[in-house]
């Protein structure tokens, strides 16, 4: 990751709330030369110029160009008239459901703004998510199509629909990860783990704080933490939740997912100075494959290229996350069947070539040569 001007400020930037050895580095960057344009572009493509707004109009607003802060101001007001009425549609989805006796959980949106950063104009959101049964799935999506909302991409799991040319997207789960993961808990295990809250004066459930980090560390590993916006929702997180360490480390050790959390904690302590308790502090001393999984995220974290990794890079990235042998092949196998790897091509059959008679065996042939190709990279 090179560290200019830009990124360093967007790093101060990127948190609710500013302490005073943070506020100090931002006189020094400011005289260094900002490219206040590249900022901007660099803030909205990781999803945090609400938060940069925030940071910057408290701590120096006179050095910001004019016609910057007023568009980060615009931004900002777009996204918090965006966020209200998100959270109101949520809320008649909600009564909706229970109308009709489906059992449905919302969690990161409207939930994570107003828990984790207390402000619901901090956080940019983009859709809604649902978390639904499998056995509710089909009269969910039948709610939701009596509204207006239209199924537009279907994947075992997850449906995503939209209303109003695209002003409201859901995304309605029924499981929190993707199989090809090797996400091991059933929606049952995730009930269990949830407590009371309250979302615009009605009172909802919502994943503990436990089970929030764990959904949240999966989701930036889906996505190979290609954005600082979820990072940061892990730091917010961590600095106002009460978190049981004890717990923690009990439950994603039993479900095979310390190294997950870890680099989540980890990457939210290195790029945002958040302070981990020492057991956290020890998990991730313990790993030594956690510095070397950290380093790659912040090298490609804000590389032009980074839209441009491939799956196979990604899906090395899902299974080196996992420290468990078993994890690490379930996600291998789950994602070579997710990403169309199992069916095999010609490189397969010049690696091993058969008669016609024996083509079925390239689909045994197949695993073996991909582990032979990209073995050594899982291994690192």
């Amino acid at each position: 990751m090179e560290e200019y001007s830009e990124i360093k400020l967007l790093l101060c930037c990127a948190r609710v709330q500013m302490d005073a050895t943070t506020a100090a580095q931002i006189p020094a960057l400011l005289q260094a030369g900002i490219d206040w344009d590249l900022l901007l572009q660099i803030a909205v493509q990781h999803g945090v110029a609400p938060l940069l707004y925030w940071s910057v109009k408290s701590a120096c607003p006179d050095a910001v160009p004019p016609a910057v802060l007023q568009q980060l101001q615009r931004l900002f007001h777009i996204n918090a008239q965006q966020n209200l009425l998100l959270t109101q549609e949520l809320l008649r989805l909600l009564s909706l459901f229970e109308a009709e006796q489906i059992p449905v959980l919302p969690f990161k949106g409207p939930i994570l703004a107003l828990t984790v950063y207390q402000n619901l104009s901090l956080r940019q959101i983009t859709d809604l998510d649902l978390l639904v049964d499998k056995s509710h799935r089909s009269q969910a999506i039948e709610l939701l199509m009596a509204q207006d909302y239209e199924p537009r991409i279907e994947v075992p799991w997850e449906t995503h629909l939209i209303r109003a040319n695209g002003l409201y997207n859901i995304d309605l789960h029924s499981t929190l990860a993707p199989k090809h993961l090797s996400y091991p808990l059933q929606n049952r295990e995730v009930w269990q783990h949830l407590e009371s809250g309250w979302l615009g004066g009605k009172p909802v459930k919502m994943l503990t704080p436990e089970m929030d980090l764990l959904m949240l560390c999966l989701h930036g590993t889906k996505e190979g933490w290609h954005h600082l916006n979820r990072i940061c929702d892990v730091a917010e997180l961590v600095r106002t939740k009460p978190l049981n360490w004890q717990l923690l480390q009990q439950q994603t050790e039993q479900w095979g997912m310390r190294r997950l959390i870890s680099l989540g904690l980890l990457l939210a302590h290195d790029l945002l100075q958040v302070s981990l308790p020492q057991p956290a502090a020890e998990w991730i001393a313990r790993d030594r494959t956690m510095g070397c999984l950290a380093r790659s995220v912040k090298q490609t974290l804000f590389s032009p290229a980074t839209g441009q990794i491939g799956e196979v890079e990604r899906s090395l990235f899902h299974i080196r996350t996992r420290e468990r042998f078993q994890d690490q092949f379930w996600s291998w196998w789950g994602l070579m069947e997710h990403s169309g790897w199992i069916k095999p091509t010609a490189e397969d059959q010049a690696f091993v070539p058969l008669p016609p008679a024996l083509s079925s065996l390239y689909y045994l042939i197949r695993p073996f040569r991909v582990l032979r190709k990209y073995g050594t990279t899982l291994l690192r």
